[in-house]
């Protein structure tokens, strides 16, 4: 039986996908789950609009990531960490803390992961290389500074 994918399915297939399939998997497990959909002339011709509106989505999408990659490269963020006479620093910035402070400076709700094997616990400038997911990197600049 033919059936179009509501949901990804493992081992079957991913969301919209046309599959071939037994009888008895669609009827008494894909179908009852409402994870497929049976693949009729209909269903087919509206997944076809589906797709391209969900092809119009992902270009949106990634043009405004592609925006972002650029601004992340443009530009830095700065913290302030608190340092001893002996100029030891107390504390550190971490992932969350850069994630926390691109949301707040640039305004996204997008997934994007910070590539830092540990947090940052010295003074200076720090390349962080930033995955803003659909292929699409960035080098955000991180100056920490000494609190006076």
């Amino acid at each position: 039986m033919k059936i179009i994918l509501s949901q990804d399915v493992g081992g079957i297939g991913k969301k919209y996908d046309v599959k071939e399939v037994s009888d008895g998997y669609a009827r008494n497990f894909l179908f009852p789950k409402r994870l497929a959909e049976p693949a009729t002339k209909q269903t087919l011709k509206l997944l076809e609009k589906r797709r391209v509106e969900l092809s119009k989505d992902e270009a949106k999408a990634k043009m405004r990531l592609q925006k972002l990659a650029r601004e992340l490269n443009e530009r830095h963020i700065e913290f302030t960490l608190k340092t001893g006479e002996d100029g030891s620093v107390y504390g550190s910035v971490t992932k969350e803390m850069i994630l926390s402070a691109i949301r707040d400076h640039f305004a996204t709700k997008d997934r994007i992961e910070i590539f830092l094997e540990h947090p940052i616990k010295k003074i200076g400038e720090q390349m962080v290389p930033v995955d803003l997911k659909k292929g699409i990197g960035a080098k955000l600049k991180i100056v920490v500074r000494a609190e006076e």
